[in-house]
């Protein structure tokens, strides 16, 4: 058999509208509660290579668990594009919906504890996922440039040499297991300047995101140089391009080699196909309600409180907290918890941290996640107070909440320490000394979190 060459013609029947902004009319995306519709397009049409890992040349031998693996990638990609699309228009438009309701009452509740005026900015709100997704509808984020073929029977006959191939730089032999590994190593850069409204160019960006997975263990490594800024154009994005290798032998059912490949690759595309994963990962994605927006906002207004410091996180934590709780249940604030504290590493991608440095010249080093960490909780952090504060919640609710309102407005005529005011209104609703109730609950406290003590690393869908 000659070069194979086949394209990949990703024309989907399902498509995002953003208003007038998909229709090339408007440089800006759509406000908050736009819902994201459906529509037609044509996402991509392109053209893999076939090649041979040992020559470097174009693939020809006759090897039918590597053309049946070749001939189901372009349907591989085409459904995995379409259900990328279709899940992340889901989710952002359920948190469009969700988010303006969630908001609202965030605010409502702010609004008693004399944090005033909190809302959403609309015309920023989420400007980067929908830029994200007009890009991923009209251009590819990711190409794939070449299939590498890898006859294992050839190379287990050459080892401990390995053929003169540019190519052998993303496979290995791994002494420890005794098993040929593969890996795809990508660059994400982003680029772009502010333009005022004079049309003048402002601050420059230059974002690289450089993610690594090991093919057979899904463990890889993921850093980003800082966050995507809110206003991303989709044209800052440039294109991802990979080539893919894959293992075969002759010593191996083939369908059972060609149904592994398949599966392997679907779970591939998972972890190295992530337009959305920055330096917010999959799993924290817009969970955690605003606290971090309503914090922002109150701390740029005055208040009657000495240690604003301390006071601010622990009061914009709580409010976000009771919203949660009544949106999601009192779960999600305890999962999302434990995932940050034992289980988020910044620099893992998939199932664990691989920083696949296989070659001369790379020593990347990385974060492991703290699985084994001592949980503790201290008052004196606005982390640890954050707990106290929700144990008051859990057992009094709405009676902890009047009397901590009650006593702020109480002392809206003289600084006081927000500190006390916690612990007074603690002692009120539950009729204990402070450092007894603060032992008590530290305690209880502790306890749930370990019982979500979980791995929250995701595994790939099938």
């Amino acid at each position: 058999m000659s070069s194979h060459h086949y394209w990949t013609v990703w024309t989907c029947i399902l498509g995002i509208s953003l208003g007038h902004y998909l229709c090339g009319q408007s440089d800006e995306p759509e406000m908050l509660g736009e819902v994201i519709d459906l529509e037609p397009f044509v996402i991509h049409a392109g053209e893999i290579d076939v090649i041979d890992g040992i020559t470097g040349k174009p693939y020809s031998a006759g090897h039918s668990e590597v053309w049946g693996f070749a001939d189901s990638m372009k349907d591989l990609l085409l459904k995995y594009h379409q259900r990328l699309l279709l899940e992340e228009i889901r989710f952002l438009n359920e948190y469009l919906i969700e988010g303006r309701k969630f908001s609202k009452d965030l605010a409502e509740l702010a609004d008693s504890f004399g944090i005033k005026n909190f809302r959403l900015n609309k015309e920023r709100w989420r400007l980067k996922e929908r830029s994200i997704l007009y890009r991923l509808s009209t251009k590819p984020f990711f190409r794939i440039n070449a299939l590498i073929v890898w006859d294992k029977d050839r190379l287990e006959q050459m080892f401990p040499t390995l053929p003169e191939s540019k190519y052998v730089r993303d496979i290995r032999f791994n002494p420890s297991t005794e098993v040929w590994e593969r890996r795809v190593t990508t660059r994400w850069e982003v680029s772009f300047s502010q333009i005022n409204q004079r049309g003048r160019r402002g601050k420059s960006y230059h974002i690289l995101k450089e993610q690594g997975l090991n093919l057979d263990t899904n463990e890889g490594f993921h850093f980003v140089s800082q966050g995507l800024p809110g206003q991303v154009p989709p044209n800052a994005f440039e294109e991802v391009e990979i080539t893919y290798p894959i293992f075969f032998s002759s010593k191996e059912p083939v369908q059972d080699q060609v149904k592994r490949m398949q599966r392997l690759f679907v779970q591939n595309l998972y972890y190295i196909y992530d337009p959305f994963s920055w330096k917010a990962r999959r799993q924290t994605r817009f969970r955690g309600g605003f606290s971090g927006d309503l914090l922002r906002h109150f701390e740029r207004q005055g208040y009657r409180v000495t240690d604003r410091d301390w006071f601010n996180p622990v009061l914009c934590n709580l409010l976000s907290d009771v919203i949660t709780i009544r949106y999601h249940g009192l779960p999600e604030i305890y999962r999302l918890h434990a995932y940050r504290t034992f289980q988020l590493s910044q620099n893992i991608l998939g199932n664990g941290l691989d920083l696949l440095n296989w070659n001369e010249g790379e020593n990347r080093v990385g974060q492991h996640n703290a699985p084994h960490r001592k949980t503790r909780l201290n008052f004196n952090s606005p982390g640890g107070a954050r707990f106290v504060a929700l144990d008051a919640y859990m057992r009094y609710t709405d009676k902890f909440l009047d009397t901590l309102r009650d006593n702020l407005k109480n002392s809206a005529r003289k600084k006081v320490s927000g500190r006390s005011m916690i612990e007074n209104a603690i002692e009120e609703v539950s009729g204990t000394p402070f450092e007894v109730y603060l032992k008590n609950a530290v305690k209880s406290q502790i306890g749930i979190i370990e019982k979500y003590r979980e791995n929250y690393g995701s595994s790939a869908p099938e």
